[in-house]
């Protein structure tokens, strides 16, 4: 019985461990990044994979979800915290991020719908902080 509270000890610390570290682990060197207010067609056509990364990472989870659905799923469902997250990436960013994904083979057939809801979602967004 002593041995498995020990056991469960150290694997609980160990867990806690990996989530204290992993933030720290995870950031970027400043020289491996492109500043988010420096986007252009050079940059992206210069180094397309870190340009996206870029992109991504301004992003939660959550909130890429809730884009993603809103777009490409047809749902209408954004609040506060996704907007913010939104407009926070700046308009080249949330654009080019769309057009990826539009891009490939489940969503190229209705492209021209797709960049539109972008842009849509973009500025609805957009108005929430405006107005």
């Amino acid at each position: 019985m002593a041995r498995s509270i020990n056991f469960l000890f150290m694997v609980l610390l160990f867990l806690g461990i990996t989530v204290i570290v992993s933030p720290i682990l995870a950031i970027e060197n400043d020289n491996e990044s492109i500043a988010a207010e420096y986007i252009d067609d050079e940059n992206i056509a210069a180094s397309p994979e870190r340009f996206f990364k870029n992109c991504a990472n301004t992003v939660s989870k959550a909130a890429g979800d809730k884009v993603f659905n809103y777009i490409f799923e047809d749902e209408n469902n954004l609040n506060y915290d996704t907007c913010s997250e939104v407009t926070g990436s700046g308009k080249e960013c949330h654009g080019a991020l769309v057009k990826y994904v539009a891009k490939g083979p489940m969503f190229k057939a209705n492209y021209d719908f797709y960049l539109k809801r972008g842009e849509d979602l973009y500025n609805i967004c957009l108005s929430v902080f405006m107005g």
